[in-house]
């Protein structure tokens, strides 16, 4: 039996599968979702990762992309607890940079609550960083 108290968390990634540009940023999506199979407790019965890949075509893509984000953009990532947004981005290097903590956070089995807090700490206090692993393609 699920425990109602604790908020249902969705992690939800947007990114095209054959974008070759995005091919970095493939494999941490990838690193999260295995890292998200990790047993955490009861967090890990709260915690959950959707993975879309969009039209290609701006037109066709707006009946399927997720919402709360700004554009059509790919990449996207939000994280929301029962329904309510904690981070959306479509800056590929912030989500780079966020699928990389959040692997850690995973790994190291930190809570729900604490991926939240760490994370939304983490995005605050964020800067760019020059990378060759980050999308060029705005699709």
């Amino acid at each position: 039996m699920i425990d109602s108290k604790q908020p249902e968390y969705l992690l939800t990634i947007v990114q095209h599968t054959y974008c070759a540009d995005c091919m970095w940023v493939k494999g941490k999506i990838t690193d999260v979702y295995h890292a998200s199979g990790i047993v955490r407790g009861e967090d890990s019965k709260h915690w959950r990762v959707q993975i879309l890949s969009p039209p290609w075509d701006r037109e066709a893509r707006k009946a399927e992309f997720p919402s709360r984000f700004e554009t059509l953009d790919v990449p996207a990532l939000k994280l929301e607890a029962a329904g309510r947004l904690i981070l959306a981005t479509q800056d590929a290097s912030l989500i780079t940079d966020v699928l990389v903590q959040l692997k850690w956070m995973l790994i190291n089995r930190r809570t729900n609550a604490q991926i939240e807090h760490e994370l939304l700490a983490f995005a605050k206090d964020w800067k760019p960083q020059p990378s060759s692993e980050t999308c060029v393609v705005v699709g």
